[in-house]
């Protein structure tokens, strides 16, 4: 797919300032989601990303908004993370690090107690740490509680060779995470390994490596972000405000996208309760203008959102009402 390397070098320690990922306002990440058909009304918004190519970013964003009515055990000041058709997870701030609470959906609650350390800034060459927690796991009238181990290094430190060119000072940070059965200690349910390269130049890392056993497939999945980041980093992810018409619509509605980043696209429509109502994937084959004529027959009348995620993790929406 492309050349990789990282070389560790003997140089001066490198050190990821905290200062350069801003844990309020918006921090951006890779999101693992190969498959995830749209979801019926009760079970929040579902994206398929299928239709991306491999390597497309999802980003999430962080907001400070208790999102999630009912989820009674997150602090009202948590951190949320909040993925594009995911239950959100609750994180708590602290001086250096970002503790992983919980994921709130409308059918089950996971929390870790105590909570885990998710990565832990300022961060240098050989720093390390372990946690371990348990964790409840509830909804539909059944329990279930699971022992959590996490471990993380930042084992490697040199240049990354990447499909734009060479990027150096870059620090690897490998994580390992485990669940398991307190009764079969041996035999993880889960388990996880993750590579993360970083760079105090993008509050998001350059590539991700996830190896998984025991969840569904893929067994291996691959994030990287492209060099777009070089030219202006804060640029990156701000949602582009589209235009659709007519508005309101009746059965047809028009909509042009950028055509550097809608070779394959998807296109959700999303009512005022965050359930998805329609969905359409779209691959482009002639370099014109993006031009979308999208069906809205069976759609009740009403307002809704389009949502739209373009590659490299360009995103876009628009309100429109259908009449």
């Amino acid at each position: 797919m492309f050349a990789l390397c990282l070389w560790a070098v003997g140089r001066a320690q490198p050190m990821l300032d905290a200062n350069a990922f801003p844990m309020t306002g918006t921090v951006f990440g890779y999101h693992d989601v190969a498959y995830l058909k749209p979801g019926s009304i009760g079970e929040g918004l579902r994206w398929d990303f299928s239709s991306l190519p491999a390597g497309t970013i999802v980003p999430y964003t962080w907001s400070t908004t208790d999102i999630a009515p009912g989820a009674g055990a997150f602090p009202a000041d948590a951190l949320v993370r909040q993925i594009p058709g995911e239950p959100v997870s609750y994180f708590q701030r602290t001086d250096t690090a970002l503790l992983w609470i919980g994921t709130y959906s409308d059918t089950a609650l996971l929390r870790f107690d105590p909570p885990m350390r998710e990565l832990a800034l300022p961060c240098g060459m050989n720093d390390q740490w372990t946690d371990t927690g348990i964790v409840a796991v509830t909804g539909a009238g059944r329990i279930g509680i699971y022992k959590v181990r996490h471990g993380v290094k930042a084992d490697a430190w040199g240049t990354l060779l990447m499909p734009y060119g060479v990027v150096e000072n870059v620090l690897r940070v490998r994580s390992e995470w485990d669940l398991l059965d307190r009764r079969y200690l041996k035999y993880p349910v889960r388990r996880e390994v993750r590579y993360s390269w970083y760079s105090d130049r993008t509050p998001m890392p350059l590539l991700v490596i996830t190896e998984r056993t025991g969840w569904a497939p893929p067994n291996k999945i691959l994030r990287w972000l492209d060099g777009s980041w070089q030219d202006n980093p804060i640029s990156l992810f701000q949602p582009i405000r589209l235009v659709a018409f007519p508005d309101p619509c009746d059965d047809l509605v028009t909509i042009d996208l950028p055509a550097a980043r809608a070779d394959r696209t998807v296109l959700q429509l999303v009512d005022g309760t965050g359930n998805a109502a329609r969905q359409w994937q779209v691959e482009f084959t002639s370099p014109e203008t993006r031009r979308l004529v999208l069906e809205m027959n069976g759609v009740p009348s009403g307002s809704y959102t389009l949502n739209w995620t373009g590659t490299n993790g360009t995103l876009g929406n628009t309100r429109l009402t259908k009449r």
